[in-house]
């Protein structure tokens, strides 16, 4: 499974997602400490407020009144008694000692306070089983919040915060103790805040990909236009989009004009050069012809026959692809064609049936190029053996003979201008070397290829010719 995608687009939508997800998440921890501490700031605000309001009410009422109160100020985050000794022995916060001490009108020696971890249970008293005789009238949902967290909260016992412990002197000589945690902070807003980034990273993402899109379809189009220009087509695009993409297809455009206009010169030269060429050969074999008959006559027309047959073949190599225009043409057709006329000529050449297979390209230079490789087949390997496949980008010609072959280290150098293997330069035994030449040239020119290798189980020759199909 791939998980970086291909295209630019979800490139960057997975950077962005990223960026935004580390960002947020950083943003949510430094948010949450420093609200979980306002949060309990001002949870504890709030336990103080209710410990000194029920002071107030116990001290300032009788006896029998007293066990009502508490029982009305408790809660399952605040355990209110009134008890001979106080709960804390000693005070260990001096900054809330204070505070009570100054709005209850007590003297300091009064107050005890403490903030202290329990981990038993948050609420758990050390005198549980006195403290349950104590208030065994106290509310369901009280004993129900007891046990959930007995049951369901085990393992985080340990993670609540400390419990406030307050011990304050009543004028009737008791101490009134008060044991409280403040409520945990909500955590609804982090739902909130998720949902918001959710909502952000969407938005972003969608536009993000709109505007990608945007900016990337001229360069779809410039794609298009160099795989056309790689199969010898020539395709002008329009300058849009960004600036810096208008430049790019602005250069690709002044590319195909330049490549354009040097292969039209090239074509002109080329003519010329051909008529300046036949012409002096043509004149010698006609002076050459009124000789008298003779062994030196007879060199001479060959001569002048092996210079014309060259001379033909280097234009032929120089000229590379023809002018021929490119069109659609169904390569199983063509193939069997040229099979159907070599064997005519009395070649031992065998294709099989191949399915449909329709290009674009150029016909006339592709079956001169399979021509020349079949032909040499023939003629190095006794018999050529022909097959079509195809695949979604690719249709592949393979051309097999029964000949000796050609060493790994030659391979490549066949394909050299005037190269051949047998260096006599006889026409009795091999051309004039530019055969695989000029057809890799033809090939390479709607954006194929040409590889050679060695045949089934190591005997002869394996020509493969790649073609790719119309995107």
């Amino acid at each position: 499974m791939r998980l970086w995608p291909r295209r630019a687009g979800g490139q960057l939508a997975l950077l962005l997602i990223l960026v935004l997800l580390v960002a947020q998440v950083i943003t949510i921890v430094i948010l949450a400490g420093e609200r979980q501490g306002a949060l309990r700031s001002a949870s504890l605000e709030h336990v103080l407020q209710r410990v000194a309001d029920g002071y107030t009410l116990a001290d300032t009422t009788d006896p029998e009144r007293q066990e009502r109160i508490l029982r009305a100020l408790s809660s399952p985050t605040l355990r209110l008694s009134i008890d001979p000794a106080p709960y804390l022995t000693e005070d260990q916060s001096s900054d809330m000692r204070r505070r009570l001490a100054e709005e209850l009108g007590l003297p300091v020696a009064q107050v005890r306070t403490a903030m202290e971890a329990d981990g038993d249970d948050c609420l758990r008293d050390r005198d549980d089983h006195r403290d349950r005789e104590r208030h065994d009238d106290e509310d369901d949902e009280h004993h129900e919040y007891e046990e959930h967290r007995d049951d369901d909260n085990h393992d985080e016992r340990q993670e609540c915060p400390p419990v406030l412990g307050v011990s304050l002197a009543l004028s009737s000589g008791q101490w009134f103790n008060a044991r409280a945690r403040p409520p945990a902070p909500s955590w609804l807003w982090l739902k909130a805040t998720l949902t918001s980034v959710g909502i952000t990273a969407v938005l972003l993402t969608l536009t993000l990909l709109l505007a990608v899109r945007r900016i990337l379809r001229p360069m779809n189009e410039l794609s298009q236009a160099a795989h056309a220009f790689a199969r010898g087509e020539k395709v002008r695009i329009a300058e849009k989009g960004p600036e810096d993409v208008r430049e790019v297809t602005r250069a690709f455009n002044q590319m195909q004009d330049q490549v354009g206009r040097a292969q039209e010169d090239r074509a002109r030269l080329l003519a010329a050069l051909a008529h300046d060429l036949r012409t002096p050969i043509t004149s010698m074999r006609l002076r050459v012809e009124m000789l008298p008959e003779g062994e030196d006559r007879d060199r001479l027309l060959d001569s002048l026959r092996e210079m014309q047959h060259l001379a033909e073949a280097t234009l032929d190599f120089i000229r590379g692809t023809t002018t021929e225009q490119h069109r659609r043409y169904d390569l199983a057709t063509l193939l069997d064609s040229l099979c159907g006329d070599l064997q005519e000529m009395g070649l031992a050449v065998h294709c099989d049936d191949s399915p449909r297979c329709v290009l674009q390209g150029q016909p006339e230079a592709v079956k001169r190029a399979l021509r020349n490789l079949i032909e040499n087949a023939v003629n190095y390997g006794e018999q050529a053996e022909v097959t079509l496949a195809t695949t979604d980008t690719e249709a592949v010609v393979t051309i097999v003979d029964q000949g000796p072959g050609i060493l790994e280290a030659d391979r490549e150098r066949v394909f050299e201008p005037f190269y051949r293997l047998e260096h006599s330069r006889s026409r009795e035994t091999g051309g004039a070397g530019l055969g695989l030449a000029i057809a890799r040239t033809l090939i390479r020119g709607m954006g194929g290829d040409i590889r050679l290798g060695a045949g089934p189980g190591g005997q002869g020759l394996q020509v493969s010719v790649t073609l790719p199909k119309t995107r």
